[in-house]
């Protein structure tokens, strides 16, 4: 009996979260997430048709002090992994920056992790505190997958490093 039940508290323990798989037919790209976040509608400030917004469920009607806390966007372009870089604040001068609000600059890192070329950074940038204005952490991504043209780029005002890789790791473009 008590194996049997260290048995079934063992699969409980190593079982993967639950993910739901976006498809955005229009640029042709997937990736997945978590069941417990929500795709809605992106902001009004997004202009490009390749841009998704994700949300926590809990917060699928946020207070207007956590709409921009708790949004991860992701955008795919097929402009160069440079100009989708500059788009999001990255610069290059030897070492990689990530500009933000008030000409705050912070370093940004480069890593290649298996098949993508992955820059990194925190920037310094304002966000609304239901009415009141003030400085937050914006975590910024652009990725480019080798042998493909197409950059991803994300963004969020949370630290939600889990949802960023499985985004990238699930992300795919589909040919033609």
């Amino acid at each position: 009996m008590g194996t049997l039940l260290l048995t079934v508290i063992s699969l409980f323990a190593f079982q993967a979260p639950a993910t739901k798989i976006y498809q955005h037919n229009q640029c042709d790209f997937s990736f997945e997430y978590p069941s417990d976040w929500q795709i809605v509608k992106n902001p009004d400030y997004f202009t490009e048709d390749c841009a998704t917004t994700l949300r926590p469920v809990a917060t699928a009607n946020p207070a207007p002090q956590d709409e921009e806390l708790y949004t991860l966007t992701v955008q795919v372009s097929d402009r160069s992994f440079l100009q989708v870089s500059a788009e999001n604040g990255f610069d290059f001068d030897g070492t990689w920056i990530v500009m933000g609000r008030q000409g705050i600059i912070d370093e940004a890192q480069i890593r290649k992790t298996g098949d993508w070329l992955i820059l990194r950074g925190i920037a310094t940038a304002g966000c609304d505190l239901g009415g009141q204005t003030a400085l937050c952490s914006e975590y910024r991504v652009v990725a480019r997958r080798k042998n493909d043209d197409h950059v991803v780029s994300i963004t969020v005002c949370a630290q939600t490093e889990k949802v960023l890789e499985l985004i990238l790791k699930t992300c795919k473009f589909q040919t033609h």
